[in-house]
C-alpha cells in the first residue's frame, strides 16, 4: 500500500474491477450534489462568499455553465469506459468543482474536498497508484479527524451530542442524561481513540480487516446518531457516511483481478510522471491539516469535523431594527436578549434549513454572511462576536465584539481569503 511504489505498468484494457472505483467516486458526488442541489446552482436564498474577491464578478450564466459542465463529466466518469476520456473527464470534474468553490466558498464541504482530490488522482495516476492513493487519503482523515476532536470541548461537548443521538436512536428518550457525568466523559473521550486506532488498523494488511469492521461500527453509529431516529441530520451527512462504508469495502477487502502488461516506454513514462504527481498531491493534502493550528488550512480541508475547536460566531441584530430583516428569516432569531437589547440570528440554521448543509465553520466566511445582511437590510447596529478558537486542554476562548457595517467591513478585509459577499437580492 506505499504511496511511493514506483508504477510501470498499466492494464490492457479496464475490468469491472478498474471501472469500479472511477464510478463509485462519481457516482458518490453526483448522489452528494442532488442531494444538496441548492448549495450548487447560482442560489439567492443564502448569501455566498467567494473564496477570491475577483470571483464575485462572475456572471450567472457562467456559474450554470460550470455546473452544467461538472455533472456532465460526472457522468462520462460514470458510464464512459475509455480511459482517457474517463481521465479527461476526471479532469474538467476537478477544475470546474473548485472554480464553483472559488464563487463560493459554502461549497468545499468535506465531502466535496475529497472528491476534488480524488478527481485530480484519477485524472492523473494509473488504477493502481490511484487506489494506493485513495487509501492513504481514507486513512488521513480518519487520523486527522480523530485528531481535531481530541480536546476537552469535544469531551464535554460535541462528542455528548454525538453520544445523545445515538442513544435517542435506540430508544432511550432521555439521551445522555441516563449516564453519570463521568460514563458519558469516558464514552466520548474513547470516540477520537476509536478513531485514531482506525486509521492505524488501515495501514497494515494484517489488521485491515479488524479497521474495516471497527469503521463499519463506527460509521453504523453515527448514521444512527444523526440520522431520523437521532438528530434528523440533512441527507448529506448520511450519505457521506454511507459511502465511507461502501467505500472502505472497495479500498481496503476487495481486490483486483485484472492482469497488467508492458505498454511501450512513451506511454510507462508518461503513466511514471503522471503517477508522481498525484502521490505529491495527495502527500501535500495530507500534511496541509498540521498548518490549521497557525491558520494555514481551513478546518474542513484539515477534516475538522464535529471537531470543538473551530471558532464560534455569533450574529446579533438591535431590537430596533428587527423590522428591517425579511420575514423568512425572522424564524431564525433567538428570543433571548444577548447584548445590548439585540437577538441572535441563527445563521447555522438558516444554512441548513436553506441549503440542507451546515455551515461553513470559518470565521472568515461567517463574517462575510453577516455584512451581507448587514448592507442589504440596512443593520447599522449588527454585532458580531467572534469567541476564537478553543484551547485544547481548557477549552478557553477569546472572545472579539466587531459592531457595524465598517467594523465588519475592516475585518473582511483583513483575512488572507476573500470575506466580502457577492451583494445579490433574494
Amino acid at each position: 500500500m506505499s504511496i511511493g511504489r514506483a508504477a510501470s505498468i498499466i492494464p490492457a484494457a479496464e475490468s469491472a474491477d478498474d471501472q469500479y472505483p472511477i464510478s463509485l467516486f462519481a457516482v458518490g458526488f453526483v448522489v452528494l450534489i442532488a442531494v444538496t442541489w441548492p448549495l450548487w446552482i447560482p442560489q439567492s436564498v443564502f448569501p455566498q462568499v467567494p473564496m477570491i474577491f475577483i470571483a464575485s464578478h462572475v456572471p450567472r450564466i457562467a456559474e450554470w455553465g460550470l455546473l452544467v459542465t461538472l455533472l456532465i463529466t460526472l457522468l462520462v466518469a460514470i458510464f464512459v469506459k475509455g480511459q482517457t476520456i474517463r481521465r479527461l473527464a476526471c479532469m474538467l470534474v476537478g477544475l470546474t468543482a473548485l472554480s464553483l468553490v472559488f464563487i463560493d466558498q459554502h461549497r468545499l464541504q468535506p465531502w466535496a474536498w475529497q472528491f476534488v482530490i480524488l478527481s485530480f488522482v484519477f485524472a492523473t495516476s494509473d488504477n493502481s497508484t490511484a487506489k494506493s492513493c485513495w487509501r492513504w487519503l481514507v486513512i488521513s482523515i480518519y487520523a486527522w479527524s480523530a485528531w481535531s476532536k481530541m480536546d476537552q470541548g469535544f469531551i464535554i461537548g460535541h462528542g455528548r451530542f454525538l453520544l445523545d443521538g445515538l442513544f435517542k436512536s435506540v430508544g432511550l428518550i432521555q439521551g445522555v442524561e441516563i449516564c453519570p457525568e463521568s460514563v458519558s466523559r469516558v464514552l466520548t473521550t474513547t470516540i477520537p481513540i476509536f478513531e485514531l486506532l482506525i486509521a492505524i488498523g488501515l495501514c497494515w494488511s494484517r489488521t485491515r480487516f479488524l479497521a474495516v469492521i471497527g469503521a463499519t461500527i463506527m460509521h453504523t453509529a453515527l448514521l444512527l446518531a444523526l440520522g431520523p431516529f437521532g438528530h434528523r441530520h440533512q441527507p448529506g451527512v448520511l450519505i457521506w457516511n454511507l459511502f465511507f462504508l461502501i467505500q472502505n469495502n472497495m479500498l481496503f477487502l476487495r481486490t483486483s483481478s485484472s492482469q497488467p502488461f508492458h505498454p511501450d516506454n512513451s506511454i510507462s513514462s508518461s503513466i511514471q510522471i503522471g503517477n508522481r504527481i498525484a502521490r505529491f498531491l495527495v502527500i501535500t493534502v495530507i500534511l496541509w491539516p498540521s498548518l490549521e493550528s497557525f491558520g494555514f488550512c481551513d478546518h474542513w480541508p484539515a477534516w475538522a469535523v464535529y471537531a470543538a475547536k473551530p471558532e464560534r460566531v455569533t450574529v446579533t441584530v438591535h431590537s430596533d431594527e428587527l423590522p428591517n430583516l425579511p420575514e423568512h428569516l425572522s424564524q431564525y432569531l433567538g428570543h433571548q436578549l444577548v447584548i445590548d437589547d439585540s437577538h441572535p440570528l441563527r445563521i447555522d440554521r438558516w444554512s441548513l434549513d436553506a441549503l440542507y448543509v451546515p455551515i461553513y465553520p470559518q470565521d472568515r466566511f461567517q463574517v462575510g454572511v453577516a455584512l451581507y445582511l448587514a448592507r442589504r437590510f440596512d443593520l447599522k447596529q449588527i454585532q458580531v462576536v467572534i469567541e476564537g478558537p478553543a484551547d485544547r486542554w481548557s477549552g478557553k476562548r477569546a472572545v472579539h465584539r466587531y459592531n457595524g457595517i465598517e467594523s465588519l467591513n475592516t475585518l473582511a478585509d483583513s483575512y488572507r481569503c476573500n470575506a466580502q459577499p457577492k451583494m445579490r437580492q433574494f
